[in-house]
């Protein structure tokens, strides 16, 4: 009798132990689940979310982007004392270069675009920043124009990085007759049409107003020659794209497509960046070629769209 008491007592007390460890599981588990939480929340972001870092092409385009904005608010061009105060390239010094490289700087800083629509800006503002500094004497220009063109140098090595890393591009499409025609006209006024009235009030002092009107090939001018330069590969590219089947050698076709949306825009900044200086001159010096030549870089640039 005693031993089945004992065994019955023995049987209850285990059966009560068990009873009370099973609890402990879903606790441990829950603890382990909050830790894991809490974990999460101090090891990554927690409600932030994820943080996406930038790419090195990006990083390049927002700091050529900013350089080319700050080198706006220097002297591009020595007069009198470059002290105080500041004769900034973004003003009438300049004859438009400045400000257009200003305004690129801002706009490849604060809003990310398509590829080929960063690169022509930034090969635009690095073709007049070059011309502004190959038209002036290396003696009288200031610290601006430098800083100028490395910024934009930084801009276009970021985007042509970028152009060779990225596999995901929006498939383009085109519109044939207007890019034609766009081309068409930018090549016509890149060499026959008046480019600058009045050469003695344009960069660099130019010649004499005896002269008559100059073109943009000539060589106190010089912007017609990246327009000419560019708008004859955009026609001959267009040419290519007629011929050339839609579903056939899409590869190929899609990079021809890209280089000229990138010629359209950087024609755009070229001739856009004369016409703001001939507004800033004045009625007298307004040529009729950066006019015809904005309108076909906008031409091109508005007949290619992401299909």
């Amino acid at each position: 009798m005693n031993d089945d008491a004992s065994t019955t007592e023995s049987g209850q007390s285990m059966s009560e132990e068990a009873g009370a460890e099973e609890p402990e599981q879903p606790i441990a588990d829950s603890a382990h689940a909050a830790a894991d939480e809490g974990g999460d929340d101090e090891g990554g972001n927690g409600m932030l979310g994820p943080i996406e870092l930038p790419s090195t092409s990006r990083l390049l385009v927002g700091l050529g982007g900013a350089v080319m904005a700050l080198s706006a608010l220097f002297s591009w061009v020595k007069w009198g004392s470059d002290s105080f105060p500041n004769i900034a390239g973004v003003g009438l010094s300049t004859i438009g270069v400045g400000l257009a490289v200003f305004l690129v700087g801002l706009s490849l800083l604060l809003r990310p675009k398509s590829m080929g629509v960063t690169m022509g800006m930034a090969l635009g503002a690095f073709a007049i920043t070059l011309i502004f500094i190959v038209l002036n004497d290396s003696g009288e220009l200031g610290i601006g124009a430098w800083l100028g063109l490395a910024g934009t140098a930084v801009a276009v090595l970021g985007t042509l990085q970028q152009v060779f890393e990225s596999n995901d591009r929006p498939t383009l499409d085109l519109n044939h007759m207007p890019a034609a025609l766009g081309a068409a006209l930018a090549v016509v006024a890149s060499f026959w049409l008046d480019w600058v009235l009045d050469s003695s009030r344009f960069i660099g002092g130019g010649s004499d107003w005896s002269l008559g009107p100059l073109s943009g090939i000539d060589l106190d001018v010089l912007f017609g020659f990246p327009i000419l330069i560019l708008a004859g590969i955009a026609l001959v590219l267009v040419v290519e794209l007629i011929s050339v089947p839609s579903m056939a050698l899409e590869g190929r076709r899609q990079a021809l497509l890209l280089t000229c949306r990138t010629a359209g825009v950087t024609i755009t900044v070229i001739a856009g960046s004369n016409v703001l200086g001939m507004m800033m001159l004045g009625l007298f010096t307004f040529g009729s070629g950066p006019l015809v030549a904005l309108v076909g870089g906008v031409m091109i640039t508005r007949s290619i769209k992401e299909a």
